[in-house]
């Protein structure tokens, strides 16, 4: 009898498993290659880049209303006579309106509409 030289299984089970593998990573890789733009897309997204965050952390929408009605508030204390009692008037009024925000549960509007007063007021050196 001669032996006959024959393909064992095990070879060919191998490089079918070396393979699978290969096909795995490539696909694991591609996944995380995925994953990775569609974080740095939304990072991106929520960065103060495009315009529709606020500073701190903060990704609610700023209210422009709020923001212009104290920037207006804040010009009409510029517009009063230094130490006089229509200048703390007009200061009081802004910090009546937003308690009066907050309490009507526009917290979010309220830290717009005092920042801008502060700000406004600071550049101009009352505050």
């Amino acid at each position: 009898m001669t032996r006959t030289t024959v393909k064992t299984p095990r070879r060919r089970g191998r490089s079918r498993r070396k393979l699978r593998k290969g096909r795995v990573a490539l696909a694991l890789t591609v996944l995380a290659l995925l994953i990775v733009s569609i974080v740095t897309l939304v990072s991106w997204l929520m960065s103060g880049t495009v315009g529709c965050t606020r500073g701190g952390g903060d990704f609610r929408r700023p209210v422009t209303e709020a923001i212009e009605c104290g920037r207006r508030d804040a010009e009409k204390v510029m517009s009063t006579a230094p130490e006089s009692m229509e200048r703390q008037r007009a200061l009081l009024d802004i910090r009546a309106r937003e308690a009066e925000l907050r309490e009507n549960g526009h917290a979010h509007a309220a830290d717009d509409y005092i920042n801008s007063a502060t700000d406004y007021l600071k550049t101009h050196k009352i505050l």
